[in-house]
């Protein structure tokens, strides 16, 4: 128990009705959560206003209320303010007793990369004999207990909630993806980062930003919000670097794939056994690495796991060991194979940029022709779609197009949208129902031929209106491949 009082002397500003002395149990935002003596936040949402659940909450045994609006509650103490949202992201921390700043906390934000680098710092850290934390896309870890994830980052009652647990844990580092909608939203707000590290910036959730430059300022809100104490961790080869750089006072450390000025720059690479021999220097002098994953954007993603690694102290023979096991995660260049004569590749890239690099990597490694499956999720930036069908076109030899997530929009609707920018029309064709387009492409594939499956990646349920259904791609592929007569995976034996 702690008094309301306590909570919310935090709070810089607030309009306080009733008696703040009362004993608080836990709080919520979740008005199905609530019980006997909770402190429940009306938080204004997207879908949802919190402000309509006040009474539920209260039947349930709510003793108190932070909200945006004062109304004729029968409740001990209502506290008002102007964001409840922000509010709960302070009292949330003060709950739980800040535990971030009892654990070395590493965000990572950027349109891409963000995922594959939480877990290739989750193996340098589990290699280095350290219990670790994962708050991202796929899942979230508490050392080895996997939890659910709903949001990339989680809402700030729930983080604050987990970062305890992990503490309890005896986790002492956590890999957290910071997403530009949870720092516009204010959800790692009271999160204490040691490092912050930037991968690149390229047109995504525009949707929810309108533009480029409120996409760029809400990333920065993660660099502005370091201590000077902290370190930022900067790609210098993404074009708007500068920008991160200058809004920091962290101390700031560079990586780059060319620069010889970076701190840690790739001195050269050399492909080797689906993946890459990298020879790179860092200020402790020369580092070798064999990474078990392809794709240049991994060499990336790998400068930054160093960076991250050897800023918060761990040794470049630790780092070594780490990244040498990383063998990568679901849904990320993920390959099927079960001994047929052709590549299949599951991915997760949903924008422009990524898919060029994936289809550029793709492209090294085939001899024979490309055949990319995808679509574009439904109420959600559509201004991706026309350069994605471009892009695709330009880069692959045939074109399935179909569903993704098509949530409340028809999809031939989103795949009109996607064919103005097919620039051969000839090669693409349309097949709605996704598994019917996967069967397709692998009856379609030939010796030396790559399939790449692409937008999904992890994600294991489809959206369609507001229902999910299950769907698996690596559970249809193996289905279809054993069904045309191939019966292992090599990866299993």
């Amino acid at each position: 128990m702690i008094k309301l009082k306590t909570l919310i002397d935090i709070l810089p500003q607030k309009e306080i009705l009733g008696d703040t002395g009362c004993d608080i149990s836990k709080i919520e935002y979740d008005s199905r959560m609530i019980e006997k003596d909770d402190l429940f936040f009306a938080i204004t949402g997207f879908e949802q206003d919190g402000h309509k659940f006040i009474n539920s909450a209260i039947k349930k045994g709510a003793i108190a209320c932070v909200l945006e609006r004062k109304g004729n509650y029968p409740l001990k103490a209502q506290v008002i303010v102007k964001n409840a949202r922000e509010a709960l992201a302070y009292l949330s921390a003060l709950y739980y007793d800040n535990p971030s700043y009892k654990m070395k906390v590493i965000g990572i934000t950027g349109t891409n990369g963000k995922t594959t680098i939480t877990y290739m710092l989750k193996s340098i850290w589990d290699n280095s004999g350290e219990k670790t934390g994962l708050i991202g896309t796929i899942a979230h870890f508490i050392g080895e207990k996997r939890v659910q994830a709903l949001n990339t980052t989680p809402e700030s009652l729930d983080l604050q909630r987990m970062l305890s647990e992990m503490l309890k844990k005896k986790v002492s580092s956590v890999a957290m993806e910071v997403s530009s909608h949870s720092l516009v939203l204010g959800r790692v707000k009271m999160v204490d980062f040691d490092v912050a590290v930037l991968t690149n910036l390229n047109p995504e959730h525009l949707d929810f930003h309108k533009n480029m430059k409120s996409y760029k300022e809400a990333k920065g809100i993660l660099f502005q919000s370091l201590k000077d104490n902290a370190y930022a961790i900067i790609n210098i080869d993404d074009p708007e670097w500068e920008y991160f750089y200058r809004i920091t006072k962290a101390q700031r450390v560079t990586y780059s794939f060319k620069n010889k000025n970076a701190d840690f720059y790739l001195e050269n690479f050399l492909p080797y056994n689906s993946g890459y021999k990298l020879n790179i220097s860092t200020p402790s002098g020369h580092l070798e690495i064999d990474l078990k994953v392809m794709g240049e954007v991994n060499i990336y993603n790998a400068l930054a796991s160093i960076a991250s690694a050897f800023v918060t102290g761990t040794s470049l023979e630790k780092i070594k060991k780490g990244l040498g096991n990383f063998s990568g995660i679901k849904g990320r260049l993920e390959q099927v194979d079960l001994g047929q004569e052709f590549k299949v590749i599951i991915d997760y890239a949903h924008t422009p940029f990524a898919f060029e690099n994936l289809l550029q990597t793709v492209k090294k490694i085939t001899k024979g022709k490309i055949i990319f499956v995808f679509g574009c999720g439904g109420d959600r930036d559509s201004t991706k779609r026309e350069p994605m069908g471009r892009i695709a076109s330009q880069f692959s030899d045939h074109l399935i197009l179909t569903t993704d997530n098509p949530r409340s929009e028809n999809p031939e609707n989103i795949i009109q949208e996607i064919l103005n920018g097919v620039i051969d029309r000839s090669k693409a064709e349309v097949i709605l129902d996704r598994k019917e387009a996967i069967i397709l492409a692998l009856k379609m594939a030939k010796k030396d031929d790559t399939v790449v499956l692409t937008g999904k990646g992890h994600e294991t349920c489809q959206v369609i209106g507001k229902e999910k259904f299950h769907f698996s791609e690596r559970e249809i592929v193996e289905e279809e491949l054993k069904r045309l007569g191939y019966v292992y995976d090599r990866a299993k034996v």
